[in-house]
C-alpha cells in the first residue's frame, strides 16, 4: 500500500512516542530501523515520516528520486561561478571577497548550514525552496536590530541576490526572493545619518578597549588622530613614511572608472599620530599585532561591542534596574570625528580636508559641513583640542584657534 494512503488510513501509522519525541519504524533490507524523528510535534513527525518512507519505497523499487537543492547548493555552485568571473576579468577579487563574506554572514546569522570552512549551526541543510521574501525581511531586521550599517546591508543583499540568480539560472528556484524586497523602503539609502563620537567619548572608548587589548586602542586613536581608513591603518608601513616622519604616502585600489591604474596616491599629515610612532614598529606593518584584514578586525570589535552590552542587560536585569546603553560606534566613525574636528578647528580646510581624506569629489567631504549645520550643531562644543588633534594647518599657515 502506499505510504500516502496507509497514513491517511492511519494518520499514526509506524510512529510511536517516547518522552516528548517521535519515533519512526520501518524495515529496510530485512532489518528493523527506529529513527527518532527530533519533534515533539505530531504534524511535523507525520510529514517526516511520509517524506522518508517515499525515499524508502523508491529505494526498494530502484528509483531515484533527486533531491531538492539546498541553500548550500546554490553557495557552492555560485562560488565556483564566482571564481571563473575572476579570472575571466568581469569582477575584481575585493568584491568577489566581500561577496564570500557576506554569504557567510548570511548563513550564520540564519542559523544555517554554514559554508565551506565554517562550524555548522544545523545538521539539516536548508532547501531553497524555504528561502522566500519573508526569509529576507526578517534577515534586514536581525541586522538592523544589529545595528549594520545601511552599506553593509546592501551588501549582504547583494551577494544573496547574486546567489539566487544563479540558482534561478538553474532552474532550482522559481524566482529570485531578493528582488522582491523594495530595499530603499527597508534598508534606506547608502549615505547615513552621521553619527561621529565626540572627543571625551572617545577617550573614554580608548581607554576601556586597552584593558583587552592595548593594541586595538593603539589603533582606535590612531584613526582618530588620522581620520584614515581602516583598512589603509591596518596596511600602513613602516616604509610608507617621509624621512620627516610627519607625513606617509598612502596607495589604495579604487574604481576602474576612476582610475585607469586601478590605484590613487596620495600623502597625509600624520598631525598628532607621529607622536605615536615612537611606540609602534620601526619596519614592516605599524599594526602587526592585528590582522591586516579590515573585515576581521572590524568584526572582532563589534563582537567586544555586543558582548560589553550583553553583560550590561544582565546586569541590569539582576538588578530590577534599566540597563545602560552604550554607545554603539563603528571603527569608521573615527575617521568622521576627525573630519568634524578639523572643520570645527578651521572651518576654511574643506579642500585641504577632502584630499587628505582621499575624496574624489569635494561634494563627499561637505557632508561634515552640513552635519555640522544641523544634526551634529552641538557636536563644536564637545571638541575638546586637550585630547585629541585635527588637519594639521596648512604649511606656513597660522594654525587656526578652535572656536
Amino acid at each position: 500500500m502506499p505510504p500516502k494512503l496507509a497514513s491517511k488510513l492511519d494518520p499514526n501509522r509506524n510512529l510511536h512516542r517516547r518522552h516528548d519525541v517521535w519515533y519512526l519504524r520501518y524495515k529496510l533490507g530485512g532489518r528493523s530501523i527506529k529513527q527518532s524523528l527530533g519533534t515533539a510535534d505530531v504534524r511535523t513527525a507525520r510529514a517526516e515520516r511520509d517524506k522518508i518512507l517515499s525515499a524508502v519505497a523508491a529505494r526498494r523499487d530502484g528509483r531515484v528520486i533527486e533531491q531538492p537543492k539546498s541553500w548550500q547548493d546554490a553557495v557552492d555552485g555560485y562560488l565556483v561561478h564566482q571564481e571563473a568571473r575572476v579570472r575571466a576579468g568581469e569582477l575584481s577579487a575585493a568584491a568577489a571577497k566581500r561577496y564570500s563574506c557576506s554569504l557567510v554572514q548570511i548563513t550564520l546569522a540564519l542559523g544555517w548550514e554554514p559554508c565551506e570552512g565554517q562550524h555548522a549551526s544545523t545538521s539539516t541543510p536548508v532547501p531553497l525552496a524555504d528561502v522566500s521574501k519573508a526569509t529576507v525581511t526578517e534577515f534586514i531586521e536581525a541586522r538592523r536590530d544589529e545595528d549594520r550599517a545601511t552599506s553593509t546591508i546592501l551588501n549582504d543583499l547583494t551577494a544573496w541576490s547574486l546567489v539566487m540568480g544563479y540558482a534561478a539560472s538553474k532552474d532550482w528556484v522559481d524566482s529570485n526572493p531578493v528582488r522582491l524586497i523594495e530595499r530603499r523602503t527597508l534598508v534606506g539609502n547608502r549615505r547615513q545619518q552621521l553619527r561621529p563620537p565626540t572627543d571625551p567619548e572617545v577617550a573614554a572608548l580608548i581607554e576601556e578597549v586597552a584593558a583587552w587589548s592595548p593594541e586595538m586602542a593603539r589603533l582606535l586613536r590612531w584613526l582618530r588622530e588620522t581620520g584614515m581608513r581602516l583598512a589603509e591603518a591596518l596596511n600602513i608601513r613602516a616604509e610608507d613614511l617621509h624621512p620627516c616622519r610627519t607625513k606617509a604616502t598612502l596607495s589604495r585600489g579604487v574604481k576602474r572608472n576612476r582610475d585607469g591604474h586601478g590605484k590613487m596616491t596620495r600623502t597625509i599629515n600624520l598631525g598628532a599620530a607621529a607622536v605615536m610612532l615612537a611606540e609602534l614598529p620601526k619596519r614592516g606593518r605599524l599594526f602587526a599585532g592585528l590582522p591586516s584584514d579590515s573585515a576581521v578586525v572590524s568584526t572582532r570589535y563589534g563582537q567586544w561591542r555586543r558582548q560589553r552590552q550583553a553583560r550590561e542587560n544582565r546586569a541590569a536585569e539582576a538588578e530590577a534596574r534599566p540597563p545602560v546603553a552604550f554607545p554603539g560606534f563603528r571603527l569608521h566613525d573615527l575617521r568622521h570625528a576627525f573630519a568634524c574636528a578639523s572643520l570645527v578647528d578651521d572651518d576654511t580646510s574643506i579642500f585641504r580636508l577632502s584630499e587628505h581624506l582621499g575624496h574624489t569629489l569635494v561634494t563627499t567631504t561637505e557632508i561634515y559641513i552640513e552635519h555640522l549645520r544641523r544634526n551634529g550643531a552641538m557636536w563644536r562644543y564637545s571638541r575638546d583640542g586637550s585630547l585629541f588633534g585635527s588637519l594639521p594647518p596648512a604649511e606656513g599657515a597660522a594654525p587656526k584657534r578652535a572656536a
